[in-house]
């Protein structure tokens, strides 16, 4: 990949992470959910910081009390290899979208 390059990566029902290469930065700027039961957040090896709870969906009806109502952008979560997503849990799906902007 290089710079300018989108970034269009599917967790699926395992635990998992999206951890660039050594020199690659990475802005995600959309996290879709399909689910309500894993979270995901930024990692730094040691220490998880929640973007999304496990609680919350961005797939779901209007209706629903977990409904993020549509599609999480407007993001600007920079990740690289010592800062990166960390999906926890094993059942959710998630599609992590953005642009590579160093490399």
């Amino acid at each position: 990949m290089a710079i300018g390059d989108a970034v269009a990566v599917y967790l699926g029902t395992t635990a998992g992470n999206r951890q660039p290469s050594a020199g690659v930065e990475e802005q995600i700027s959309g996290i879709v959910k399909t689910g309500n039961t894993d979270p995901i957040g930024v990692y730094d090896g040691t220490n998880l910081l929640d973007i999304m709870i496990a609680g919350v969906t961005s797939a779901d009806t209007n209706a629903a009390a977990s409904q993020r109502f549509g599609w999480d952008m407007n993001l600007a979560i920079m990740i690289d290899n010592s800062i990166y997503l960390r999906k926890t849990g094993g059942t959710d799906r998630f599609g992590v979208h953005g642009v590579q902007t160093n490399a």
